[in-house]
């Protein structure tokens, strides 16, 4: 069952990128290419994902974050991000990857994806929680003087947010 699930994320991560590296030689060829790929996706994972909508995507990816299941939670993340980039749900998505990545000791992964928050977000209401987990990660990585300019940013652009007040005393502690 497992080898069946890394298949099927194997297969689910590399349909873009196949769609992209081969140019279509002609338009029925291709489509057809396209409908084999998706009939086998169906088959492994017993989802159409193509006819998902961006909620569903999100709480298949909360569940594969409860499970600590990186491989499902990154295929359902690519899929938001690519068919849905303007959801409500795209920065809470990324928020949550980056905390999985914290989680799973990859900080540099995590410090991209809350990075991509503040870029691609910057009117989100996760920003500043995004900033604030940056500054963490950067303590978690040995890195004082960028933690503590992230949590300053925060003080400084979000006072009175609650993340504001959790900077305020993790500069207390940096001094």
């Amino acid at each position: 069952m497992k080898q069946l699930r890394l298949l099927a994320a194997t297969v689910l991560l590399s349909l873009p990128l196949a769609s992209f590296a081969k140019p279509a030689t002609s338009g029925a060829k291709s489509s057809s290419r396209d409908l084999s790929q998706e009939a086998l996706l169906v088959e492994l994972t017993g989802k159409d994902l193509s006819k998902e909508s961006d909620i569903g995507l999100y709480a298949e990816m909360v569940s594969a974050y409860q499970n600590n299941d990186e491989i499902a939670f990154k295929s359902r993340l690519q899929s938001l991000l690519s068919r849905y980039p303007q959801s409500s749900y795209a920065d809470n998505a990324l928020f949550v990857a980056g905390r999985m990545a914290v989680d799973n000791g990859n900080y540099a992964e995590a410090i991209k994806y809350f990075a991509q928050i503040e870029k691609q977000y910057p009117r989100s209401n996760k920003v500043a929680a995004a900033k604030f987990a940056k500054a963490m990660t950067y303590k978690k990585m040995n890195l004082p003087e960028f933690s503590r300019k992230a949590l300053l940013e925060v003080r400084s652009r979000y006072p009175g947010s609650p993340e504001s007040f959790r900077a305020d005393a993790e500069l207390k502690i940096l001094k």
